[in-house]
């Protein structure tokens, strides 16, 4: 909403602001909230004084005591509090003789840490705009508003065509042409059925069936929302009559209920349109208390109504130029990969500088509204009632549509982070790769239970550019190399039509990713000794590959973290 209403006049605060430079400071902020949470919920599996620690933490910047928040979370960034525990060493919640790993929460705290220093200086520069590019075009919102409102699910079936275009010339019409023609039919059926049921009440059923095409675009929606209306009715007629016979002759209180109905309906309908229905039903009630028209069979007659009607929206929807979910989501996906790919091309054109004008942040604002629409579109499908559907791989998948994003942004501000930008131009040999990689999943419907050849040779050659700057060398590690790893990773598992397989979905990284994070813990999150030939940290090494120096590389992530990531499955640390 914020992206989308920064380009509208007038919207903006004063004081130099501008769109771009607005949607840099959400969206840095959207990462250090995003990394506070992330760390919060990984430090409940740590020991109780880590814990501690980051209650007070926690606590502090909720009172917005940033001194003390700087007291307390300086001391978790030292590289000294990231030494692994000697083996025997027994904490509070710690098992003595277990090598101490990532889940005594020492990493957890250090992001914890790192976050929420990063919050506090963007909290005290709150009223400064940050410092942009400046564009020679006028700013243009990576989300265009509906109304006021965001766009639903219409904006992305509109280039989609209904099924039967093969043979059917009314199939390639546009979207609203397409409803138009099923909304006629529908109404004309709903007029025939309601007046067999009662000739003065048919407008009811009327009612249903324009409704069900309402703000719908597949025929799942339709059905779903057809279905959520009649729940709706049939469990607010049983409210509305205890209500009624209460209320009876006190013509105030049958007011107050119907005002608080209009309320609560309106207020959930964000969550359930069956609710919203549910609480209208009640509030008919009560109105033809008032009216002297009350009965229960009035209200029998209008689910009877009501239910005809949804009927005869959900037949046209499932045979009269039906839209396919599964269409809608494959072109949402479509978009979604195209998006990823375009962003992984202009952090590699920023890195070597052949593109250092790339308006990274609309692009990653652009995968954002892109995964909400995947969402949107996809929501009928997380659950059992289409045929042939798997609720539970729907919902995981959109699971690492949404990580994908949370990389994508972190990639896009990890650029201007860097402090050697001549050390970065390596990476976007990788970048490249992995815009391959998406662009060819955008062109290509996952069909096999592994990732596509071509796909896996972009990967296996950005494995290699990133991995080939592993533990051996001195430096810290650009705040770069991790967004590209975890992208890696992802896109790997969504090269795939299902999930990969293990207890609870934990993914497993590839093996020399496994090597990597291994040599870089000193063994420690693996449980063992580094495999031979891969050399160990040191404790210098371990702060030398800490960064330091600008506020917002401290949470600049080192590749021991690449073993905390594939332990903690979405839980991934920037």
């Amino acid at each position: 909403m914020i992206e989308a209403w920064s380009g509208t006049p007038g919207a903006l605060p004063g004081g130099g602001w501008t769109g771009p430079s607005l949607r840099r400071r959400v969206l840095d902020l959207q990462l250090a909230v995003e990394a506070l949470a992330t760390a919060a919920d990984s430090l409940c599996a740590a020991d109780r004084p880590t814990r501690a620690e980051a209650v007070r933490i926690a606590r502090a910047l909720a009172d917005r005591d940033f001194a003390t928040v700087e007291r307390l979370a300086v001391p978790l960034l030292d590289p000294s509090a990231l030494v692994p525990r000697p083996v025997g060493a027994r904490g509070p919640g710690q098992v003595t003789g277990d090598p101490a790993g990532p889940s005594d929460g020492r990493w957890a705290a250090h992001h914890l840490a790192a976050a929420a220093l990063e919050y506090v200086d963007l909290a005290r520069l709150s009223d400064a705009p940050p410092v942009t590019a400046p564009s020679g075009q006028g700013y243009e919102p990576a989300v265009q508003l509906a109304m006021g409102n965001l766009p639903g699910s219409a904006a992305i079936a509109g280039s989609v065509a209904a099924r039967g275009r093969h043979w059917n010339a009314f199939a390639r019409m546009r979207l609203s042409t397409r409803q138009a023609i099923q909304v006629t039919v529908a109404g004309g059926l709903a007029i025939l059925v309601g007046r067999e049921i009662n000739e003065q009440r048919y407008y009811w059923a009327v009612i249903a069936t324009f409704v069900a095409f309402t703000g719908t675009a597949t025929r799942s929606e339709t059905t779903l929302k057809a279905t959520n209306r009649v729940a709706g009715t049939l469990v607010g007629l049983g409210a509305g009559i205890g209500l009624v016979h209460m209320t009876a002759g006190h013509t105030l209180t049958a007011l107050a209920v119907i005002i608080l109905a209009m309320a609560c309906g309106f207020y959930l309908v964000r969550i359930s349109y069956g609710l919203m229905i549910f609480f209208v039903t009640i509030m008919v009630s009560q109105l033809y208390s008032i009216l002297h028209e009350f009965s229960p069979g009035l209200l029998m007659l209008r689910l009877e109504e009501t239910a005809a009607g949804a009927a005869i929206g959900i037949l046209v929807g499932l045979l009269v130029l039906p839209t396919s979910t599964r269409d809608t989501v494959h072109s949402a996906r479509t978009t979604f990969f195209s998006e990823v790919s375009a962003l992984l091309d202009g952090v590699a054109g920023r890195l070597d500088g052949s593109r250092p004008a790339a308006d990274l942040d609309a692009m990653a604002r652009a995968i954002d509204h892109q995964v909400r629409g995947l969402a949107l579109v996809a929501g009928p499908l997380t659950r059992p009632m289409v045929w042939g559907n798997d609720p539970k791989t729907t919902r995981h998948r959109l699971t690492l549509y949404a990580a994908v994003s949370r990389r994508c942004r972190a990639l896009a501000l990890a650029p201007r982070r860097m402090t050697d930008p001549a050390g970065a131009a390596g990476f976007a040999g990788a970048a490249r790769s992995l815009a391959a990689a998406a662009a060819h999943l955008a062109a290509h419907p996952a069909l096999t239970a592994s990732p596509h050849r071509e796909v896996e040779a972009h990967l296996r050659d950005a494995e290699y550019v990133l991995l080939e700057r592993g533990p051996e060398r001195q430096e810290a590690l650009p705040p770069v190399s991790l967004p590209l790893l975890q992208l890696n990773q992802l896109l790997r598992e969504l090269a795939a039509v299902r999930p990969v397989s293990g207890p609870k979905h934990r993914r497993t990284a590839p093996p020399k990713l496994r090597l990597l994070a291994s040599a870089a813990s000193g063994g420690a999150a693996s449980g063992g000794a580094a495999p031979a030939g891969v050399p160990a940290l040191s404790d210098a090494r371990i702060a030398t590959a800490l960064p330091s120096g600008e506020p917002c590389a401290r949470e600049s992530a080192y590749v021991a973290d690449t073993a905390y990531a594939a332990d903690n499955d979405d839980r991934l640390p920037r």
